[in-house]
């Protein structure tokens, strides 16, 4: 997943809104207290970030954090699998709140998963899809081994939309691209079973 250069625009221009650059500034050189009041530590100089700058530090520190991986689950539940029969899967991919600091100033990251790529492990495309699947027999991801195989993994890369709080109170703000989680099965054993009819 990518980030158009109009939600690029629409991240720089909340943060405006918001004064984040600001409180970011203030913060750092208070050795972390966030005042709530502008002050001339908010004007701009030859060495502070733009907003563009902030918005491209957030990104990157959200897509270094520890998120806890959605594990998988299949069914059915086993080391082995049908040719030709729907090998169900689905996760249970939670809101994760994380705690860091940006330029010293201590934020919440929110991550929401939003996107779902399923690699059965198989040489078939990649899955795509908005739905974290569900239990048989209401399931909604599933996929149809069409050949034998020894041992197949299924992956899962999980992509999660950030949002900032700045020192625990304030709005959300939107955080630009994504973070990655991938998540994989145990290898499972595609087996084709032979029907014969019996007069």
């Amino acid at each position: 997943m990518t980030t158009s250069d109009s939600s690029l625009q629409l991240v720089e221009d909340s943060y405006e809104e918001a004064l984040v650059v600001c409180a970011l500034r203030q913060a750092a050189d208070e050795e972390g207290t966030l005042l709530n009041e502008e002050t001339d530590l908010c004007e701009e100089d030859e060495d502070s970030l733009t907003t563009a700058e902030i918005v491209a530090l957030v990104a990157s520190e959200f897509k270094t954090l520890p998120l806890a991986t959605p594990s998988i689950t299949a069914q059915p539940d086993g080391d082995w699998a049908l040719v030709n029969v729907d090998f169900v899967v689905y996760t249970e991919a939670d809101q994760q709140l994380l705690s860091t600091t940006i330029l010293g100033v201590p934020v919440t990251i929110r991550a929401t998963p939003v996107h779902y790529s399923w690699d059965f492990g198989d040489g078939s495309p990649a899955l795509s899809t908005t739905d974290p699947g569900r239990a048989y027999p209401n399931q909604t991801v599933a996929h149809v081994y069409t050949n034998a195989a020894d041992a197949v993994a299924v992956s899962l890369t999980t992509s999660w939309q950030g949002e900032l709080q700045i020192n625990g109170s304030g709005p959300w703000l939107p955080i630009a691209g994504f973070a990655t989680t991938t998540s994989s099965t145990d290898p499972v054993e595609i087996v084709a079973m032979d029907v014969h009819l019996v007069p």
